[in-house]
């Protein structure tokens, strides 16, 4: 099998002939240190992994300017960090901002033009997953965290407006990706702390689940897979969120109470696991013999019967250790061929 095939077996929740394993984002320091002077397409290829993560923004990546505060084109102010630009101050505030709102156009080529690159080089060949987003987190950015959460219960109808603006625009733009050559979308509103979900599961299912449904719905009907990536503590609200359709949940945060071999046992037969090796203090400085061991662990909890693709639980970051992640790549290929060798595992 390619690494297209596997990576669909998974989603589809079969068995493929060994646990495919990808990324959504990878940083340059990563790249260098596995492949010095390379591109995430090196890298991939380097490490034959079986799909490849590009995305549509609206903010550039830390490493690609070194401006201190930048605004985009939907007019959101975002201060530079450590790490990545975060959102400063939206430009809806009231109900007649958001009436008289514009938003940008979701098949301008230029939100899909890293899908026609991967495209052309991977087609039928590595799985190609476009990340974007489709309801909450976006809004948030629109309308300040603060007041769109504040406005579930003081204002509903402002809520709305808002993140229907934010539906709109990405329901349009996940149809281009998937015509521009993506195999998958990923879905990456986070809605989570590590402790518990960031609004009440009744607020969820009013002001953000509609607009997920959506999303997943319009996904479907352009031919592609809907992954859902949400970091933090899931739980009160998976089961709502599984009800879906959505094909794959990730990344299934260990470190947020989010223990994969329960997530598999209640809902493996539902959807297929993406995640979930601590890209914190696992793959960034813990000594090999811990990678491979939790990568083993993950592989015994998640992958009897497929429907399980190897990942960390978030992306690799700056810190992540290009050792460390090589190990778990290695590890996943050793251990992960089916059928699984379940006494190695335990080994």
């Amino acid at each position: 099998m390619n690494g297209y095939e596997r990576i669909v077996a998974a989603i589809q929740r079969k068995q493929p002939d060994r646990i495919p394993i990808m990324e959504w984002s990878i940083h340059p320091n990563v790249i260098n240190g596995i492949c010095p002077g390379g591109s995430m397409y090196d890298l991939v290829e380097a490490l034959d992994l079986d799909g490849i993560g590009v995305g549509g923004r609206h903010v550039p990546k830390h490493w690609e300017t070194r401006e201190k505060v930048y605004v985009n084109p939907w007019g959101i102010k975002y201060g530079r960090t450590a790490e990545a630009y975060a959102p400063i101050e939206g430009p809806i505030v009231t109900e007649a901002d958001a009436d008289r709102y514009v938003a940008p156009d979701p098949w301008d080529e230029a939100m899909v033009a890293d899908v026609r690159i991967a495209a052309e080089r991977y087609k039928g060949k590595k799985f190609i997953a476009y990340l974007t987003r489709s309801d909450f987190m976006f809004a948030a950015d629109l309308h300040g965290i603060t007041n769109l959460l504040t406005d579930f219960v003081d204002n509903p109808r402002l809520a709305h407006k808002v993140t229907q603006i934010v539906s709109d625009y990405y329901c349009e733009l996940v149809r281009a990706a998937i015509k521009a050559g993506a195999d998958g979308v990923v879905l990456a509103d986070d809605w989570a702390f590590n402790t518990a979900p960031m609004m009440s599961p009744k607020h969820f299912q009013q002001f953000v689940l509609p607009y997920f449904k959506r999303a997943v719905d319009i996904v479907h009907d352009a031919g592609g897979y809907a992954i859902k990536h949400s970091d933090g503590n899931i739980w009160p609200i998976l089961e709502m969120t599984v009800n879906t359709g959505v094909d794959a949940i990730n990344p299934i945060q260990p470190d947020a109470g989010m223990d994969i071999g329960e997530v598999k046992q209640k809902y493996g037969q539902r959807v297929c696991l993406i995640g979930n090796i601590n890209c914190g203090y696992t793959l960034s400085e813990a000594p090999i013999e811990q990678v491979v061991r939790e990568t083993k662990e993950a592989i015994r909890k998640a992958g009897p019967g497929g429907g399980f693709v190897m990942m960390s639980s978030n992306s690799l970051h700056s810190s992540v250790n290009p050792k460390n992640y090589r190990a778990m790549v290695e590890t996943t290929k050793r251990y992960g061929a089916y059928p699984l060798n379940a006494r190695a595992l335990e080994a």
